[in-house]
C-alpha cells in the first residue's frame, strides 16, 4: 500500500527552461569519425569539439535558425544551417571530406541512426536523452527508458536494471565519463543515477562489444555526461514535483577561461510526503526517515588549449531509509530497517589532439559505493495465511510463537581507483585505437546473521534460495591490469573490419586473459549494410558484482585460487536496411555461449524425510513417522565454475523518424524472441529472467500544434517460476540429551488455534526435489499513455501534460505467496505490480 501511494504521490512537475536549444550529432570522414574537430556557432562564443568517437552536444545555443561550424586541420571547413527550437535537441550528422580532395562542398544531414558501412559495430543502440524525458511511462529515467528497447529486459515494475539478451544485471558494464560503475541505482533500484537532463551520449551496446571494454560477459552501457552552457555566465532548469526536485545550474567558466561548468541535484521528498501519512495511520513509529535520496553531480571543462583539454567529473550521492514498525501496526510482521547507501566519484581526464591524425584522452579516477545496513525483523509463519491478521484484530503476544526473528547486521565499502589511458591514431584509410590501464581495488564486506531455527528450515527447503546465509567477513586488496588495441581495417568504401584484442589480469585470480574480437561491415548498397561480429568474453568474479547477481559468495582467497574467471564467446549477425528517408528497418540474430560460470558449491548433506501414518490425523504429530535422515545436496558459500549455459534470439526493429516539420509521427515497434538457459548440478534450467517473446510499441503523434499523444505498450511472456507442489511437515533439530546442542530431528510443532494447549504439527511449503522453475508466470502487458498540450501566455510557453502508467489497470504478477489453509491444503496469494498510476504536470519555458 505504500508502495502504490509513492507512486500517485508523484504528481504536478513544474520546469522552468530558458528560451535556448541543443544540437547533437556526429561528424564523419570517408574513414569514419572524427575526433577532434572544431564546432562553432557563427557569430558566437559558443561551440564545441567531437569526442573519441566524433560525437558532440552543442548547449544553450538561443532559438531560432543559426550556421554552425566545422573545422578540422587537412579537412575542408563547412557550414550548415540548423533551424534550433526551445527546449529540445536537434540531432544532425555531418560528413567532412579532405581538403585534397573535396570538389563540392557537401553536408549530408540524416539522423544519428543512419550507420555506414564504416561503423563496424553489431548491436548498438544510441539513446537521444531528450527520449528519455518524455517516453510515456519511463518517470524521465535513462535506464528505463532502455528498456523499451529489442533485447532489453526490465525485471519488474520497480527495478531500473537491465535484463540483456539472456543475461543477468551483473554481467553488464555500466560507465559513466570514464568511470566503470558498480551501483548504480537510487531507492532500492527503481530509479538511476543519470538525469536526462544532464547527459549528452548515451550508448548502449547488447553484443559483439569491440575491445576497449572488457570484464563483463553480455553488454556495455557507455554513458557521458554534458558539458555547460558556453553562452552566458550563469542558466539553467528547475525540476520540482511533490515527491522530488532537480536542479541544473549551468555557464561558461568567469575569467575569460575557455570552458564551461554545469551543477546537477536532485533530493527526493518520500520521507516528507510519505512519513506523515504512515506515521498517522500507525504504521510506524515517531522517528522514522522513509527512503529518500540525494545526489550531486558536476563536470567542469577547459580548453581547448592548443590541443589540450581537461574534464573533471564529480558525483556525490546517497540514500537512505530508517523504518520502524508501529505498535498499533495492522498487519503482525515487525520490521526495523536502518539503511544507508554512498556512490561517489571523483575523475579528471585530459584529451589530447595534436593534429587531425591523433587523439589521446587519459583519465584518473576514484570511486567508492559504501553503505551499512542493520535489519531486525519479526516475520509471521510463511504456512499461514497473513490475510487472516491483517486486519489488525490480533494480539502481539498471543502470536509470538507464530512470529520468527531475522536479525543481519552488514556493511561493505567497494573502493576502486583507476589510471586508464585510450588513444586513437588514423592512417591512411584506417583507424588503429589502443590503450590500457589499471584498477586498484580496496573492498572490505561484513556480514552478520542471527536466524531463528523455524526460519532457517524454510529457507533450506525452498530451492528459489540460490545460496546459504552466513556470517562473513573480509577486507581485499587487489589490482585489475587490462590493455587493447584494435584497428579497423578499410577494404572499400562498402567493406570494413575491425580485429582486437584485449589482455586482463585478474589479481584477485592470480590468472591472466587474452579476449579475440572482430567485427565485420558490408555495405550492400547505399541503404542496406550486412554487419557480423565474433568475440571472447571474460568476467572476474567480485563483492561489488553480487549486488546485482543475488548470490552470496565467500571470495576468501582460499577459494579463489581456484577459480576461472566466467567466459561468454558472442555472434552476431545482423542486417539494416533504410526502407525510405524515414523508416528504419534493423534485423538481428544472436547467440551467447556461456561457460565456466559461477555458482555456490553443492556438498554431501543431509535432509530428513517422513511419511503419513495410514489413519491417523496429519494434523498431529503422532500422524507421521519419526524423521529419518537422507542424502542430499547442501549449497554452500563456496565459488565454483560448476555452470554453462546459452543464450540465443532474434531481434526485429522498425522505427519511424522525423525528418521535418510536416511529419507529426515517430517512435518504433521492436519484437524479440529469445532463448537462455543454464546448466547447474547436472540439470538444464531456463535462465530467470528468461522471456520467449518480448513485445514494444512506442509511438508519439503531435496531432496539431497544440496537442501531442505518447503511447507505449510492452508485452512478456512469463518468467519462469518454481511453483510448489504440496505441503509437508516442518523438521528441525532439538536437544535430547541436555547438553544445549541440537542432535536429533523432530516434527516441529505449533499451539492450536482452535485448541489451547494442544500441539500441532508445523508445515512448510514443499517446492519438492529437481522442481525449480517449472512453470512460468503469467504474461506481462501494459499500456502508458502520455498527453500532452501546448500554449503561449504571459510570455512564456506552457506544456501541460498527462502522464498514466497502466492506463488499462492490468495486474501483472511479479510472484506469489504460499500458505497452509485450515484443512492441510496449500493456498496461494499473487503478488501484483504496478496499478494504474495518472501523473498531472506542467512545464514552463521562458
Amino acid at each position: 500500500m505504500m508502495i502504490r501511494a509513492a507512486f500517485i504521490l508523484f504528481i504536478l512537475s513544474t520546469v522552468l527552461y530558458g528560451q535556448t536549444g541543443n544540437v547533437s550529432g556526429d561528424v564523419r570522414s570517408s574513414a569514419g569519425y572524427l575526433p577532434g574537430v572544431n564546432i562553432l556557432v557563427d557569430g558566437t562564443t559558443i561551440g564545441a569539439s567531437t569526442d573519441l568517437n566524433g560525437k558532440f552536444r552543442i548547449s544553450g545555443i538561443p532559438a531560432g535558425p543559426r550556421k554552425l561550424r566545422f573545422s578540422f586541420v587537412g579537412y575542408k571547413t563547412i557550414f550548415q544551417d540548423v533551424e534550433v527550437i526551445a527546449g529540445k535537441t536537434v540531432e544532425i550528422s555531418v560528413t567532412m571530406n579532405e581538403t585534397e580532395a573535396i570538389k563540392v562542398s557537401e553536408v549530408t544531414v540524416l539522423g544519428k541512426d543512419l550507420r555506414k558501412p564504416s561503423e563496424t559495430e553489431t548491436s548498438i543502440i544510441d539513446l537521444n536523452p531528450d527520449r528519455a524525458k518524455i517516453l510515456a511511462g519511463a518517470g524521465e529515467d535513462v535506464l528505463r527508458t532502455l528498456q523499451a528497447l529489442p533485447g532489453v529486459l526490465a525485471p519488474n515494475d520497480f527495478s531500473s536494471q537491465l535484463i540483456i539478451r539472456g543475461s543477468g544485471p551483473d554481467q553488464n558494464l555500466i560507465i559513466i565519463d570514464n568511470v566503470e560503475i558498480f551501483n548504480p541505482y537510487r531507492l532500492y533500484g527503481f530509479i538511476s543515477m543519470f538525469n536526462p537532463d544532464a547527459v549528452s551520449d548515451i550508448s548502449l551496446i547488447t553484443g559483439g562489444f569491440p575491445s576497449k571494454y572488457g570484464d563483463r560477459l553480455s553488454a556495455v552501457l557507455d554513458v557521458t555526461n554534458r558539458e555547460g552552457n558556453l553562452s552566458k555566465s550563469i542558466t539553467g532548469s528547475v525540476n520540482a514535483s511533490v515527491t522530488n526536485a532537480n536542479v541544473i545550474l549551468e555557464g561558461k567558466n568567469p575569467f575569460n577561461i575557455r570552458g564551461s561548468w554545469l551543477l546537477n541535484s536532485r533530493r527526493t521528498y518520500y520521507d516528507l510526503i510519505l512519513e506523515p501519512i504512515a506515521r498517522n495511520n500507525g504504521l510506524v513509529e515517531d522517528n522514522v526517515a522513509f527512503p529518500s535520496f540525494y545526489d550531486l553531480q558536476a563536470k567542469l571543462a577547459f580548453g581547448p588549449f592548443d590541443g589540450h583539454k581537461f574534464l573533471l567529473t564529480g558525483i556525490y550521492s546517497a540514500d537512505g531509509v530508517n523504518i520502524v514498525s508501529g505498535k498499533n501496526r495492522r498487519s503482525p510482521d515487525s520490521i526495523s530497517v536502518n539503511n544507508v547507501t554512498r556512490n561517489d566519484v571523483a575523475a579528471f581526464t585530459h584529451q589530447y589532439a595534436p593534429n587531425n591524425r591523433f587523439l589521446s584522452e587519459t583519465t584518473v579516477s576514484w570511486y567508492k559505493n559504501s553503505g551499512d545496513t542493520g535489519f531486525d525483523s519479526d516475520v509471521l509463519d510463511p504456512s499461514l495465511n497473513r490475510e487472516a491478521f491483517n486486519d489488525g484484530n490480533f494480539r502481539i503476544d498471543t502470536l509470538r510463537q507464530y512470529l520468527y526473528n531475522f536479525k543481519v547486521t552488514s556493511d561493505f565499502r567497494f573502493e576502486k581507483t583507476t589510471i586508464e589511458n585510450k588513444s586513437a591514431l588514423f592512417w591512411g584509410n584506417n583507424l588503429l585505437e589502443f590503450g590500457g590501464g589499471v584498477d586498484f581495488f580496496t573492498i572490505t564486506i561484513r556480514f552478520d546473521f542471527e536466524i531463528d531455527d523455524q526460519l532457517r528450515a524454510i529457507f533450506s527447503s525452498n530451492p528459489n534460495f540460490r545460496s546459504a546465509v552466513s556470517d562473513l567477513a573480509d577486507v581485499k586488496t587487489y589490482k585489475r591490469y587490462k590493455a587493447f588495441a584494435q584497428n579497423r581495417f578499410y577494404f572499400s568504401e562498402n567493406f570494413y573490419a575491425t580485429a582486437g584484442l584485449r589482455f586482463d589480469n585478474y589479481e584477485i585470480l592470480n590468472k591472466s586473459y587474452i579476449a579475440p574480437r572482430l567485427a565485420l561491415s558490408y555495405g550492400l548498397d547505399n541503404l542496406t549494410t550486412i554487419r557480423a561480429a565474433w568475440g571472447v568474453y571474460y568476467q572476474s568474479p567480485g563483492y561489488e558484482k553480487l549486488r546485482d547477481q543475488g548470490v552470496f559468495f565467500d571470495l576468501t582467497e582460499k577459494y579463489t585460487r581456484d577459480l576461472q574467471a566466467e567466459k561468454s564467446v558472442h555472434y552476431v549477425l545482423g542486417l539494416e536496411r533504410w526502407l525510405s528517408t524515414e523508416w528504419n528497418l534493423r534485423v538481428e540474430a544472436y547467440y551467447k555461449d556461456f561457460t565456466d560460470l559461477i555458482v555456490p558449491k553443492r556438498v554431501q548433506g543431509t535432509k530428513y524425510y517422513t511419511e503419513q501414518i495410514p489413519g491417523r490425523d496429519p494434523r498431529y504429530p503422532s500422524g507421521w513417522t519419526r524423521p529419518v535422515a537422507v542424502l542430499s545436496d547442501s549449497i554452500t558459500q563456496i565459488p565454483v565454475n560448476d555452470s554453462y549455459g546459452e543464450s540465443y534470439g532474434l531481434e526485429f526493429l522498425i522505427a519511424k523518424k522525423n525528418r521535418d516539420a510536416s511529419s507529426r509521427i515517430s517512435g518504433w515497434i521492436s519484437y524479440a524472441l529469445s532463448f537462455s538457459d543454464r546448466v547447474e548440478n547436472n540439470l538444464t534450467l531456463p535462465f530467470r529472467f528468461d522471456q520467449r517473446h518480448t513485445v514494444n510499441i512506442v509511438i508519439d503523434y503531435a496531432i496539431n500544434d497544440v496537442w501531442n499523444i505518447g503511447l507505449r505498450w510492452q508485452y512478456g511472456s512469463g518468467f519462469p517460476n518454481t511453483f510448489p507442489m504440496g505441503i509437508k511437515p516442518r523438521v528441525i533439530m532439538v536437544d535430547t540429551d541436555g547438553d544445549l546442542k541440537p542432535d536429533a530431528p523432530a516434527i516441529s510443532t505449533k499451539q492450536s488455534f482452535s485448541q489451547p494447549g494442544v500441539q500441532e504439527v508445523a508445515y512448510d511449503i514443499d517446492f519438492g526435489d529437481g522442481s525449480k522453475f517449472n512453470g512460468r508466470k503469467p504474461v506481462y502487458h501494459r499500456l502508458d499513455v502520455r498527453i500532452s498540450a501546448l500554449a503561449n501566455f504571459w510570455g512564456l510557453r506552457w506544456d501541460f501534460y498527462l502522464d498514466v502508467i497502466n492506463a488499462y489497470n492490468r495486474s501483472n504478477i511479479i510472484g506469489y505467496d504460499y500458505y497452509v489453509n485450515d484443512d492441510l491444503t496449500l493456498g496461494t496469494e499473487p503478488t501484483s505490480m504496478l496499478p494504474i498510476i495518472p501523473t498531472l504536470g506542467v512545464s514552463i519555458k521562458f
